[in-house]
């Protein structure tokens, strides 16, 4: 667990996003380490697993799930988990949201430095460099 999550600038961003939605985040100290983090649609509410054993980073993963709840299908789908693999739509347009959310936060000074300060999984490099070249041009 990174001890930094709780004074991180990021996450502060990220919890005032949530509150200002009514959505509720709580820290989980007791799951084992293959549950992973999810969100519940009708309880607004996204539950952190800080024992998930993920190299992507809390605020990545954080930026997620909050995304799923604000811009996620929540008459299709109840219960978002996340996983850092997750093709289907609404995990890919969930790290695309979260990639979006974080940048708009704090613009990194390259793709690589975003990829490796958040653990991005590799896969997402595309999605990274296509929002990263978005919010540069628009400065």
């Amino acid at each position: 667990m990174n001890a930094n999550i709780f004074i991180s600038e990021i996450v502060d961003e990220l919890k005032d996003q949530a509150k200002f939605h009514n959505i509720d985040i709580l820290d989980i100290f007791d799951l084992t380490a293959e549950t992973p983090d999810f969100s519940v649609v009708k309880r607004q509410g996204i539950f952190m697993n800080l024992n998930f054993d993920t190299k992507v980073s809390y605020e990545f993963r954080l930026a997620h799930e909050l995304s799923h709840l604000l811009y996620g299908d929540g008459d299709t789908q109840q219960i978002y988990t996340f996983s850092e693999f997750g093709h289907r739509r609404e995990e890919i347009t969930a790290h695309r949201n979260a990639i979006r959310m974080l940048m708009s936060i704090e613009i990194p000074t390259s793709v690589n430095t975003f990829m490796e300060y958040y653990s991005v999984p590799s896969w997402l490099e595309k999605d990274v460099d296509k929002t990263f070249r978005e919010l540069v041009y628009l400065e």
